[in-house]
């Protein structure tokens, strides 16, 4: 799915989704800010748990999470159809024993074979991906707010057969999402077969990017607009892409408006405003 952001006085936006190449692989893509850590505060530090050489680790593909929020809080949380698909890189990127697949490999599978992600990704295509891109697993996922209560749920896909290795589900309060989401990366690392001890998820749980929920929402959305201007600029469209930039622009004032330490949304605004190519 593409998104339009557009804004009222206020800053706020009304996501209009639109098909576009790959929506639900936008989030298939290396994290340049892995490890991040925002409490509210504090800077950014990079923590690697596990240090396995690059050639020894594990290839790992994740796709964006299908969002099952009902229709009238759906558009509300649609940043995080990508956001968390985001959160588990960084996390499991953090962990140190897997490659995570760079979104820029994957958008050109999706030009030589393709691919029309207009819809869901089912496990046999996510499989049939990532066999093209030399994946051991595949990671996809769903989640549901509700009234202030979040659940993610997520399944491990092994490429060599097809099957599926494993699921997990995490829920709890919406505003806790990112406890919930660092439960989930535990679980998963189980099923990935490198179960994390008690020091290493406690480790894990110190890596916030931010415990404000608009911020976390306003920030994906900016980075959402990034992303689809890039293609924007591709395609040689250069003022819907410099509108879509502005755009992320105020989704990433916004979001550091609400958390002023979010050290993600900071660096994103600082490569917005210095015009440094942005690796998503």
């Amino acid at each position: 799915m593409r998104y339009n952001y557009h804004y009222g006085a206020d800053g706020r936006g009304d996501c209009v989704r639109r098909k576009v190449w790959g929506g639900l692989l936008v989030a298939i893509m290396l994290v340049s800010l892995v490890g991040c850590k925002s409490t509210g505060s504090s800077g950014s530090s990079k923590v690697v748990i596990r240090e396995v050489p690059r050639e020894q680790r594990t290839a790992l593909m994740i796709l964006n999470f299908k969002n099952s929020t009902l229709q009238d809080r759906a558009e509300k949380f649609s940043p995080w159809e990508f956001g968390l698909a985001s959160m588990l890189m960084t996390d499991l990127e953090s962990v140190g024993l897997f490659n995570i697949l760079s979104r820029e490999l994957l958008k050109e599978v999706l030009r030589e074979q393709t691919f029309q992600m207009t819809g869901l990704v089912d496990d046999r295509k996510a499989v049939e991906m990532g066999r093209i891109v030399a994946a051991k697993y595949v990671v996809a996922g769903t989640f549901m707010e509700m009234d202030g209560s979040l659940r993610i749920e997520s399944r491990l896909l092994s490429v060599e057969n097809g099957a599926q290795l494993g699921a997990a589900a995490v829920a709890g309060m919406t505003n806790n999402f990112f406890d919930l989401e660092k439960q989930l990366v535990v679980e998963m690392t189980g099923y990935l077969g490198v179960a994390l001890d008690d020091s290493e998820a406690r480790m894990l749980a110190g890596q916030i990017e931010t415990k404000s929920l608009d911020a976390s929402l306003s920030n994906y959305a900016g980075e959402m607009a990034l992303l689809e201007a890039k293609e924007f600029k591709a395609t040689g469209k250069p003022q819907q892409a410099d509108s879509l930039l502005k755009q992320a622009r105020i989704r990433f004032e916004i979001a550091l408006k609400h958390d002023p330490g979010y050290q993600r949304a900071r660096d994103n605004l600082a490569s917005l405003t210095m015009a440094i190519p942005m690796t998503l």
